[in-house]
């Protein structure tokens, strides 16, 4: 018999009987079979029960359902390498065969350029998306993207020696961004992206993605690449894409976030469910994509130059109750108070897996591209799936509603909340409660936005002159709208609203700070 502490929420198991695992709807042996899982199967245990006859059960989280103890063992540990700062600067330029197809991939436009149409007949032909009797003739056109991101991409044209059923010759291509600091930033999230692009080919998931062409990552670089489909935005029924940030220029917005709140719903619920396959905790192990930070040593002169932006240089660009100075100490009481404590919430976030699932981590609109079917309704691609895995709930959400309009923020908030849950629940997945979803989407904020503030856009604030700000009326100054800095208000405004509530991330934070000092989290979720 395993040791209970070996079974508590949150551990990752593996299957041990010779014969495998029965997975069933309840905790006792007689309730109806869901599933049978082969020995060797990873899972992660939701929560411990014994039967009435004194058999000790397990509910897994997916696919969801009850086990017999005994066929489970602990899972060995995770070892993904981390590059360090000094080893990638060593080896972030050069060209290493990729982790899943062993092929030697470009790492930049220029890079694929030169790799030509050799390189992508063999990509393409070990992709299984082009027949290996067929071939790529030529590279017809590459343009650069010139957009700001988290990656440097490029519209690619070819042409091939015959054509094939849906094979297209308009694709998109995605490299890490130039910026060597931004670039090793990002390390931890390409993976994510490329195993569910590819993964989008191999099985059928519950939402769009764009057609997988190639992907791979190199562990040992840092690098990867991707090519898929292209969206032809703007054209037929494909609406334009849209901003991050800018949502004033997106028509029936609501309408937008529900689409995809239902998307993210089902894409949970079917790894729940384990309609994705019974590898996911190989492919994409249990918090791997949990938001998380480094610690910021004397994050105080960072913080008081945003307070001092948002109360004294540019009040005009907030909601008032949000620039006085009483609000603005108080809420620099409550930053500095989550940012050292900011493991715990963490840890919290990851204690109940019912509150986790596979996401995508960052669903903002400018993340899809939408139409309308046939019948007028309102469909969605899913776009940019870079950190996607197994994370908190209430952290996808609040990644997902970082930049609506400020004044219609908390009841789009309110409003994605109830639409998630009541999704989950047609769904099939496990009972979510509303106040505890809420809850922790308010804790969420310590992990998805406040390191964001206190480093990156504090540090921002230093290349523009106080005068720019200051003789703005408001955030729809034409200056600020064109200026780049215009996202960064909308996200500030919207997160010091979130301190306007009766429970504000503040309080959530201390709440969970002192449910850990009563009962502390085990090792492994508060580390």
């Amino acid at each position: 018999m395993i040791d209970k502490i070996l079974l508590s929420p949150g551990t990752r198991c593996e299957i041990v009987a010779s014969q495998g695992a029965a997975v069933m709807t309840g905790d006792a042996v007689e309730d109806r079979q869901l599933h049978h899982l082969p020995k060797g199967t990873r899972v992660v245990c939701a929560e411990r029960a014994v039967d009435d006859k004194g058999n000790e059960r397990v509910r897994i989280a997916s696919p969801a359902g009850w086990v017999d103890a005994k066929t489970l063992a602990p899972a060995p540990a995770i070892s993904t390498p981390i590059l360090d700062y000094e080893t990638f600067l060593q080896r972030h330029q050069k060209i290493s065969a990729g982790d899943h197809y062993g092929l030697e991939f470009p790492i930049d436009l220029a890079g694929l350029r030169e790799a030509g149409p050799e390189f992508l007949t063999r990509a393409f032909r070990a992709s299984g998306v082009m027949a290996g009797d067929n071939h790529v003739t030529g590279i017809v056109s590459l343009d650069k993207l010139d957009i700001r991101g988290a990656s440097e991409n490029g519209l690619l044209e070819l042409s091939y020696a015959r054509d094939e059923p849906g094979l297209q010759t308009h694709l998109f291509v995605k490299f890490p961004p130039a910026d060597v600091h931004h670039k090793y930033g990002l390390l931890r999230l390409s993976d994510g992206e490329i195993e569910m692009a590819r993964l989008s080919r191999e099985r059928q998931l519950p939402v769009r993605l764009t057609r997988y062409y190639f992907g791979d990552h190199s562990v040992y670089t840092g690098n990867y690449i991707l090519i898929t489909e292209r969206v032809a935005f703007g054209a037929g029924s494909v609406e334009p894409a849209y901003r991050k940030g800018y949502d004033h220029e997106v028509p029936c917005v609501e309408e937008h976030y529900e689409v995809l709140t239902r998307d993210l719903a089902r894409l949970v619920a079917a790894h729940k469910r384990g309609d994705l396959g019974y590898d996911l905790e190989e492919i994409f192990p249990f918090a791997k994509a949990a938001r998380d930070f480094d610690p910021i040593i004397d994050p105080e002169p960072r913080l008081d130059r945003l307070i001092d932006f948002i109360g004294r240089v540019a009040p005009r660009l907030f909601a008032p109750e949000v620039t006085r100075p009483a609000f603005l100490q108080k809420w620099r009481e409550d930053v500095l108070f989550g940012l050292e404590h900011k493991d715990k919430v963490l840890a919290y976030l990851l204690s109940d897996v019912d509150y986790t699932g596979l996401c995508h981590i960052n669903l903002n609109v400018d993340n899809a591209w939408f139409w309308r079917d046939d019948a007028g309704e309102l469909q969605a691609g899913l776009l940019d799936w870079g950190g996607a895995g197994q994370a908190s709930l209430a952290q996808a959400l609040s990644g997902m509603l970082m930049m609506p309009e400020p004044e219609k923020h908390i009841s789009l908030v309110n409003r994605v909340i109830d639409v998630f849950i009541e999704e989950c629940a047609r769904q099939g997945c496990p009972p979510i409660s509303r106040e505890e979803l809420h809850f922790q989407y308010k804790a969420s904020v310590y992990s998805t936005a406040i390191f964001m503030f206190v480093t990156i856009l504090a540090d921002a604030l230093q290349y523009f002159p106080e005068e720019y700000f200051a003789s703005m009326e408001s955030r729809m100054d034409a200056r600020l709208l064109e200026g780049g800095f215009y996202s960064a208000v909308v996200w500030i405004d919207n997160m010091l609203r979130e301190w306007l509530e009766d429970v504000t991330p503040g309080d959530a934070c201390r709440q969970i700070v002192a449910r850990a000092a009563d009962a502390p989290l085990p090792d492994r979720l508060s580390a």
